[in-house]
């Protein structure tokens, strides 16, 4: 092949000790993880270079889940009980050993799965880089670099913690006091008062899960609401905001920035917006990742130059920018710009791509094997792990205004208290503030109730998205949802409650599937509006 006449043009020594491989995965994350056993299943032979020696299907994030369980199960959300750090120990030890035994048992499964021509791939303790456009270099600091040819390659190596470089990151006074969203599982203790830097979903998670533990949380951010830039619906913001500060977390907006830092047990910082000294034992600074692309020397492979640590793509192949790139891909959070699947940098967002690039590379085998896939490049669904959950797909409130005006869009929100198991399944109800929120369209055209954004903030909000995705994507209608969806027993009724008052919402305004159910005037708009966005559910006790 050709790949193979240019690969052997490197250096005698390193063509003497090279493999060959089909596939060399860059990176052995949970993308990583994807891409692997996807191109294993194909019958690829594949190499995966992973500085740790191992593969793990769980996401960067996984810290901060296993302590939100912790902060469930033992701690309180408004802060009223102190969890022992050694749980947290506990927790965190238990949750690695479980995401290690299901990368193994997906990984036994692909093999019984595919049958005869799998081949399981190598792990390559080491950083790779590449060399040329089909060669790279895996090194691990100890012996000879493992020299390899490859067919395709997929960058998958993921991100850090952005640090600011006004903070005192290398001052021995700030060691067990600054902390990054990578570092702060080695705290080793649950802090008497932490400022949290950040507005992002990292920060934001953080905050939530420190206040459960026990801690006194201050957040401060840039921003005016937590999660911007997320693609996330307003009312879901105000929502979580307003639950942040119910439960005793300190907010404090447009101040993220510090005119002076003291670090130190008895540490503090200071607010450059307003001078205010926020006493702290304990600084998380979480205000973004950067991609790890750099290391890898993409330039050698033809690829352009990274930017902000990530790889320039093209959206609807994941194939990076550059000369004669076609086989060289990246994915999940290590990429700069060019990826269609939004938000970027979250772990659903990088397997989609994932799906994405391995059918670009084997198009024939994958649609032999598994039948033809989406491409993901328009709606993914998003779960962020805040306290109650936050999820979502599609369009916010405040983009199909933008798109469509006032009168193009309709939105309705149902409360979890209003079905009849959010109102009685549980001995402590569910919160007042959790509800679902349906965004859609009105217009004289065939997209009238059409289904555009689907958002959730309350318990179990990740389970409900999946399938409001689907009906996002193929542009389903409201109506559709009435006609073939019977209501049930359960809290995922709410999506069915909020189609039906949109349908009754299209037809008030005189734009349902019958003209004639027009109301002259449509007097009741007001009536309506008050009752489909209510910031509270009535109350039932």
């Amino acid at each position: 092949e050709s790949w193979r006449r240019v690969a052997w043009g490197v250096k005698a020594s390193a063509a003497a000790a090279s493999r060959e491989v089909d596939v060399l995965v860059l990176g052995g994350g949970p993308v990583g993880s994807e891409v692997a056993i996807t191109c294993a299943m194909l019958g690829k032979r594949v190499a995966v270079a992973e500085p740790r020696g191992l593969l793990l299907a769980a996401p960067t994030g996984w810290v901060s889940k296993a302590l939100r369980q912790l902060g469930r199960d033992h701690g309180a959300p408004d802060g009223s009980v102190r969890v022992d750090w050694a749980m947290a120990e506990e927790y965190l030890s238990r949750t690695a050993k479980r995401a290690l035994k299901l990368t193994a048992n997906r990984f036994s499964d692909a093999a019984l799965l595919a049958g005869d021509g799998y081949h399981a791939p190598e792990v390559i303790k080491g950083t790779a880089r590449f060399t040329g456009a089909h060669t790279a270099l895996v090194d691990s600091g100890e012996g000879q670099p493992h020299a390899l040819q490859f067919a395709n390659a997929f960058i998958a190596v993921g991100s850090a913690s952005f640090r600011l470089d006004c903070l005192p990151w290398d001052d021995p006074a700030a060691s067990g006091w600054l902390f990054d969203g990578d570092t702060i599982k080695d705290i080793g203790r649950v802090p008497q008062s932490l400022v949290v830097q950040g507005g992002g979903t990292i920060a934001t998670e953080y905050a939530f899960i420190m206040r459960a533990l026990g801690a006194k949380v201050t957040l401060v951010m840039r921003e005016q609401k937590v999660m911007e830039g997320c693609r996330m619906d307003g009312s879901v913001q105000d929502a979580v905001m307003a639950r942040m500060r119910r439960i005793g977390i300190e907010i404090r907006p447009e101040s993220g920035d510090f005119s002076e830092v003291r670090p130190g047990p008895e540490g503090s910082v200071v607010l450059a917006s307003t001078g205010e000294v926020l006493e702290c034992d304990a600084l998380l600074s979480a205000t973004g990742r950067v991609g790890l692309v750099d290391a890898v020397d993409i330039p050698a492979a033809g690829c352009a130059a990274p930017a902000r640590g990530g790889a320039a793509v093209d959206g609807a192949t994941m194939r990076c920018i550059g000369q004669n790139t076609d086989h060289i891909y990246a994915v999940g959070d290590c990429t700069s710009e060019g990826s269609l699947v939004n938000p970027q940098g979250l772990l659903s967002t990088g397997l989609a791509e994932s799906i994405i690039a391995t059918h670009d590379a084997f198009p024939e085998e994958m649609e032999a094997r598994v039948g033809q896939l989406a491409t993901y490049v328009s709606e993914c669904p998003v779960a962020v792990w805040v306290e109650p959950t936050v999820s979502y797909v599609g369009v916010t409130t405040e983009d199909a205004q933008a798109a469509y005006g006032d009168d193009g869009f309709g939105s309705v929100k149902v409360f979890y208290l209003e079905t009849i198991k959010g109102c009685v399944e549980r001995s402590e109800p569910y919160g007042r503030d959790e509800f679902l929120k349906l965004v859609y369209r009105v217009s004289d055209g065939p997209d009238n109730g059409r289904i555009l954004g689907v958002h959730v903030y309350g318990s179990g909000a990740s389970e409900f998205i999946h399938n409001a995705g689907t009906l996002v994507n193929q542009q389903a209608t409201v109506w559709e949802v009435c006609r073939t969806v019977p209501p049930a027993v359960t809290v995922q009724d709410i999506l069915k409650m909020c189609c039906v008052r949109a349908a009754i919402d299209i037809s008030a305004r005189g734009k349902g599937p019958r003209p004639a159910q027009g109301i002259a005037g449509d007097k009741q708009a007001e009536v309506r509006n008050k009752i489909f966005n209510r910031n509270r559910p009535r109350a039932t006790d």
